[in-house]
């Protein structure tokens, strides 16, 4: 563990009463928001969608989240590497596959699947179960498509052959409320620019008159009425 925590950008290492535990706490929220995991959170449901994010949470857990394995290279999901004798009818121009299919370079080295980079057989790397055992990941490198975050906690969801936090898997799934930031489970939202909006949270900023069908302004993904508008 003190070997894995020593990889982990110093900055980031949540050691209690540290900017990195800060740092942790901070991230967690962001990527793992409660009200992504729990009907009981959220304020914009209307009646009839608990049970759409019920299912949608059920369907995520049982497709997509994991939580990354530390383990030295070739290690991964339990299972060692046993010494044999060399098998005389491999092809020497190709690279061994260890027992758990982690393909090695010729000069012994695996490699970390965002950059590249070969990894020493004695320093820990991460594995995600949904990835397979071929593909391992610096410590720093394991982080989310989308935002490049380091996954907190290691926690991910496997999507597209690729690892997310939860806030941006959930988001590749369902429109999310630029007002409340919560998943939108309604059919019936506001949208623009690219954001979303449940329709009673399409409102002024300021004096949080209901925009719909109505002139308005968007600053900083912030909406105003065009009398709070030209008061600023």
């Amino acid at each position: 563990a003190m070997q894995y925590m020593e990889l982990v950008p110093k900055e980031l290492q949540p050691v209690a009463g540290t900017d990195g535990a800060w740092q942790r706490r901070r991230r967690l929220a962001r990527q793992l928001p409660l009200h992504d995991q729990d009907p009981a959170q959220c304020r914009g449901l209307a009646d009839g969608e608990h049970q759409l994010m019920e299912d949608f949470v059920k369907k995520y857990k049982a497709e997509a989240l994991g939580v990354g394995e530390v383990a030295l290279p070739g290690q991964g999901g339990g299972r060692k590497e046993e010494e044999k004798p060399q098998d005389k009818s491999i092809d020497p121009s190709r690279a061994p596959e260890s027992p758990n299919g982690a393909l090695e370079s010729t000069a012994g080295h695996y490699r970390c699947d965002t950059c590249q980079q070969p990894l020493p057989g004695d320093c820990p790397v991460v594995y995600a179960d949904r990835a397979g055992y071929s593909r391992q990941w610096h410590p720093a490198c394991f982080v989310c498509c989308r935002c490049a975050e380091p996954l907190v906690d290691l926690i991910y969801f496997w999507k597209g052959g690729a690892a997310w936090c939860g806030r941006h898997y959930c988001e590749s799934l369902r429109p999310r409320c630029a007002g409340c930031d919560e998943i939108i489970f309604s059919e019936d939202y506001q949208q623009v620019e690219g954001l979303a909006w449940h329709t009673k949270h399409f409102a002024c900023l300021e004096c949080e008159t209901l925009l719909t069908g109505k002139p308005f302004a968007l600053a900083k993904a912030s909406l105003l009425c065009t009398t709070c508008s030209q008061s600023r």
